[in-house]
């Protein structure tokens, strides 16, 4: 697992991840860790700032929830 600090980016990822609920910050920060196994430090790498915003949403099985992303 990486432990170098992590990005302003991936920093407000898992701050809004904390938001949305919490205890859903630590699950993503392990997941921005271990990239070689989830790929998300690469997918918040090349996502341009603008596009990291929250919305609220819903899914196909009508639930309501907070997304990061487009």
């Amino acid at each position: 697992m990486n432990q170098q600090p992590l990005t302003d980016k991936e920093q407000k990822i898992v701050e809004e991840f904390e938001k949305a609920r919490p205890g859903l910050g630590a699950i993503a920060e392990n997941n921005i860790r271990n990239n070689h196994l989830t790929g998300w430090a690469d997918t918040i790498a090349d996502t341009p700032e603008s596009e990291l915003v929250v919305r609220d949403g819903s899914s196909s099985n009508s639930f309501m929830y907070r997304r990061i992303g487009g």
